[in-house]
């Protein structure tokens, strides 16, 4: 079986960079914008570049001179959620959102943040609002794009977890849970999807990852399933319907924690 595997980007909340999804957590990067004083410039680059520390001290400078700037504290959070800084990075998040309710990439990485902190409730409210935004068609976000959601390290491997909104693929896939390696391609993959469209999917040798489907097709049956490119299987199986993404997460940790 053959793993054709989409590039993966992540995005920060005024940019997006390529992260090689080594790093799950800072979800989301700068782009430098052209309208934006050559002093954000210089701290998004170091944002774009990794140097997060450096990057943050930029942004609060800049606050300095500009307090209330928008871009700026929005950059502050993206480095501080890159450095695991995840209070702070979720206090200045609520500040950005406070003033820019449609600041869809703020409430992605908030996501991201009540994840890591286990505030299961927290989680499931933002995921709330931004289906609540795809369905009555929000401007600036899209029902047939993914999201980042949560990340986590399970012996020594660190995965990130990719929501569909929309069912994908030829398996019509709702979440993938993403190992990758040095190179930053996929190495394993978990995949919450449908039971018979999975089935389908993989007769042919080929499972396509995070390609959309034709249709949004409504899923009824589920199934919890592993791929590593060389085998395949099914971890748990969810026939009465979909299953809370908190329960899908304990069935993959317990999985990945069993020895191989």
């Amino acid at each position: 079986m053959r793993l054709s595997v989409v590039a993966v980007v992540v995005v920060m909340c005024g940019w997006v960079y390529a992260c090689g999804a080594q790093d799950g957590a800072a979800a989301n990067a700068p782009v430098a914008a052209s309208h934006l004083p050559k002093e954000l410039v210089t701290a998004q680059q170091a944002l774009l570049d990794k140097h997060f520390v450096e990057a943050k001290e930029l942004f609060e400078a800049y606050l300095q001179g500009h307090a209330g700037n928008i871009d700026a504290e929005v950059g502050v959070a993206d480095a501080e959620l890159a450095l695991h800084d995840y209070e702070a990075a979720e206090l200045g998040y609520r500040q950005v959102v406070a003033q820019q309710p449609q600041r869809w990439l703020a409430h992605k990485n908030l996501v991201i943040i009540e994840a890591e902190l286990g505030r299961w409730d927290e989680f499931d409210r933002e995921r709330a609002l931004l289906r609540g935004a795809r369905k009555r068609g929000a401007p600036g976000i899209s029902a047939r794009e993914s999201d980042v959601i949560d990340a986590f390290d399970v012996g020594g491997e660190h995965w990130i977890v990719r929501e569909y909104y929309e069912p994908v693929g030829r398996s019509l896939t709702r979440y993938n849970f993403e190992q990758f390696g040095p190179d930053g391609r996929v190495r394993e993959y978990v995949s919450l999807e449908s039971a018979v469209a999975a089935q389908q999917a993989v007769v042919g040798g080929t499972v396509e990852v995070g390609q959309a489907s034709a249709n949004a097709t409504a899923v009824k049956d589920f199934a919890l399933n592993f791929y590593t490119g060389k085998t395949h299987g099914t971890i748990a199986r969810y026939p009465g319907g979909e299953p809370s993404y908190e329960r899908v997460r304990a069935a993959v940790r317990r999985w990945l924690s069993k020895p191989k």
